[in-house]
């Protein structure tokens, strides 16, 4: 009897490519969309409620997301066309996430208008604001600027319920991925008035609180 070929097993990261009108369904249920474009085309225009995880090669984003949802949420990839959204579901899924497919063409492909979040520096921050800082713990605000909550951003979804449905927030947190995944979470959660409020200037390293000095005895 001569051998039988077996077609190879279909690889566990082969991803389901989603129409817009799957993608949907599945967002209308348990799923989030996952961003993976740079925070600053993210705020310039993207899907309601969709999470930015910036794709970066590496156990970054499988770490991130792990931190910042909920681990039995299922994931829709949203196809940038550049990042590599295969690499992208082996690194969730690694960490124990359900990746159920990619939308093709990503917010390119979604019908529905994009949400802009506005963008500003904290000097210029109007006083109808409330602050919520979401920042790296350890990290220190600028003098002279009142914070309404400090809620580390993996906390938002347990404690987002502190934050008033009818208040205006900006979120800060520096200008990195932690506070558009704070928009994200927040829009998610039912919240719509979002501004991201930068705390410093791209390049510009964050004020840190001071180093405490052990020595015999204890802390200096």
């Amino acid at each position: 009897m001569s051998a039988v070929s077996l077609p190879p097993p279909r690889s566990a990261s082969v991803l389901r490519n989603l129409t817009p009108a799957r993608a949907r369904e599945l967002l209308a249920g348990d799923a989030l969309a996952i961003d993976l474009r740079p925070v600053g085309e993210y705020l310039a225009g993207h899907i309601h409620g969709s999470i930015p995880l910036l794709y970066e090669a590496g156990p970054g984003l499988g770490g991130r997301a792990r931190d910042l949802l909920p681990l039995e949420a299922r994931l829709v990839l949203l196809d940038d066309g550049v990042s590599p959204v295969e690499r992208a579901a082996d690194s969730f899924r690694g960490k124990g996430f359900d990746v159920v497919g990619v939308l093709t063409g990503g917010v390119r492909a979604w019908a529905d208008p994009l949400v802009t979040t506005p963008v500003i520096q904290l000097a210029d921050t109007p006083d109808v604001l409330a602050l919520i800082n979401v920042s790296d713990p350890g990290t220190v605000l600028p003098p002279g600027h009142g914070v309404g909550a400090s809620i580390p951003v993996e906390r938002l979804w347990d404690k987002a319920g502190e934050l008033g449905r009818n208040w205006d927030l900006g979120i800060l947190a520096g200008y990195g991925v932690r506070a558009a995944a704070a928009v994200g979470i927040l829009e998610t959660l039912g919240f719509t008035k979002l501004t991201f409020v930068r705390t410093r200037r791209p390049g510009e390293r964050p004020p840190m609180a001071p180093p405490v000095v052990f020595r015999a005895g204890g802390p200096a």
